[in-house]
């Protein structure tokens, strides 16, 4: 196959540019091997690569992509770059291409490391200084980093805007170019066969009819797993998730807005029993949202069991559920006796009313192998990259909806509770927020940087939610409204196929 020389056609540095190249492409999976022995290789002679830590795009690229596939790389490969006063150096603002890597690499930083914060408030002056009618490529560039950090963006979400970049790049391999347009289209079309039988199983479940005051939501739900994880042989997962979104959007209305407190005590205890003779005396809506949850948790189950010949599936499912719903009728009781938690006290709640601990544990069930023994042991070596990828989901949500929450007295978010535990304005509780998903971050990149945890695939998903986040409550509600960027992004990712 002629796509497999192409890594031999590049030397030194330029293997970097290649993987860069690569990675934007969605390509990684079909160059695991290449990519792990160039920065293999990378990594054990970084000293001795000609013009490395005197390129500020070189070094920038280097520790961005050692650093994301989990390699030891310390923050010191940026000494050269540093005055004698400790910052960066001001000549280096007329690199603009330069200042623009160095911006993306200070994103991997991990807790402690001045020299990256540093990286990251000197790039980010010098982008937002920058004369934006210079180049019109590298101003859209510096405007998408600005909003949206590679690290913090799905790569499938912004796939075809890459392969368009790409094809305009002077220096672009077309052998790369086609690999990548024939790739999208492929995958592409394995995401519609399964949105076609998510449309079937949906309109078979018939539960809109009857719960119309439910968010109605399956292509945003499938588009989430998809931002996750879109290669093809995840179609399981993306099945599976996308059923259990779309039960935790009818189950989060289904407390928000319709039930009563009373209802919903007595749901969240049938759940728990998972018995439907506790609902005899709720409404229709109640009782058929029930019966579809256990149903289809009972047939997801019964596939992992299936699939990997594990026993106790079920219950680890049912207790997650109940741990969302209870999380679901605490908030409900906020609402309805008026109260605002402390953002401490809030946060234990909505970590999991994110729904997120849930989704990760289906992923974990679907995609881990091994013994069930083993398989408990990384399901705890992730708690920490739950626990950051979940606060990250719950603060973007929060960010996203709560203009509109603040307006009409909706259940607190974190924004709420942080402006009446700290007494401050909106914009200011908005700032301490997103400090609080830096900081996330740099958590999540420390967990990557020590143990590795790149290398198992619910890890890789684990992260990549918290990325479909950003997506979706980056300055709007990208679920709730059914907005214009959603859709644009349904219509190419799902719709519209490549012209080759």
């Amino acid at each position: 196959m002629k796509f497999v020389h192409i890594f031999d056609q590049a030397r030194g540095v330029n293997k970097l540019w290649l993987i860069e190249s690569i990675n934007n492409l969605c390509l990684s999976s079909l160059f695991e091997n290449e990519i792990r022995g160039t920065l293999d290789a990378l990594q054990s002679n970084i000293d001795d690569i000609e013009g490395l830590k005197v390129d500020l795009e070189a070094t920038a690229l280097c520790f961005r992509l050692l650093r994301q596939y989990g390699y030891d790389v310390s923050q010191d490969i940026f000494i050269n770059f540093i005055d004698n006063k400790g910052a960066f150096k001001e000549s280096l603002r007329t690199n603009i291409r330069g200042v623009l890597l160095l911006y993306e690499a200070s994103h991997l930083a991990i807790q402690g490391e001045n020299i990256m914060y540093n990286a990251k408030d000197f790039s980010k002056d010098c982008l937002r200084d920058l004369d934006l009618d210079i180049d019109v490529s590298i101003s859209k560039q510096v405007v998408d980093a600005l909003e949206h950090p590679l690290h913090w963006t799905v790569p499938w979400f912004r796939v075809r805007r890459q392969i368009d970049a790409y094809e305009h790049q002077v220096d672009r391999n077309p052998i790369l170019l086609e690999l990548a347009k024939l790739n999208f289209n492929v995958v592409q079309a394995i995401h519609q066969k399964e949105l076609q039988e998510l449309s079937v199983w949906w309109r078979n479940l018939g539960l809109m009819h009857d719960i119309s005051f439910a968010r109605d939501r399956l292509i945003e739900s499938f588009l989430c797993t998809v931002g996750a994880a879109f290669d093809p042989h995840y179609a399981c997962l993306r099945k599976c998730l996308t059923k259990v979104i779309c039960f935790t959007l009818i189950t989060d209305d289904l407390y928000d807005i319709y039930g009563s407190l009373e209802e919903l005590d007595c749901f969240t205890k049938a759940v728990n029993r998972w018995d439907s003779k506790e609902i005899e005396h709720l409404p229709k809506s109640m009782k058929l949202c029930f019966s579809a949850l256990q149903d289809n948790m009972n047939e997801i189950a019964q596939a992992i069991h299936t699939e990997q010949c594990w026993n106790g599936i079920l219950p680890s499912i049912r207790k997650a559920w109940v741990d969302v719903l209870k999380a679901f009728l605490l908030e409900a009781q906020w609402y309805n006796e008026g109260c605002t938690p402390s953002l401490e006290e809030y946060l234990r709640s909505a970590l999991i009313s994110s729904t997120c601990p849930l989704i990760f544990l289906i992923t974990h069930l679907v995609e881990e192998e091994g013994p069930y023994e083993e398989l408990m042991d990384k399901w705890e070596q992730k708690k920490n990259l739950i626990y950051y990828s979940s606060l990250i989901s719950r603060l973007w949500n929060d960010l996203g909806t709560s203009y509109v929450e603040l307006e009409r007295g909706d259940a607190p978010s974190s924004i709420s509770c942080y402006m009446r535990e700290a007494n401050v304005s909106e914009d200011i509780a908005r700032g301490h927020i997103r400090g609080l998903i830096i900081n996330a971050w740099n958590n999540i990149n420390k967990e990557l940087f020590d143990r590795f945890l790149k290398h198992q695939t619910s890890a890789n998903f684990i992260i990549n939610t918290a990325r479909v986040s950003h997506f979706l409550y980056y300055n709007r509600d990208g679920i709730g409204a059914q907005d214009s960027e959603t859709k644009q992004l349904i219509q190419s990712l799902l719709i519209e196929p490549i012209v080759i």
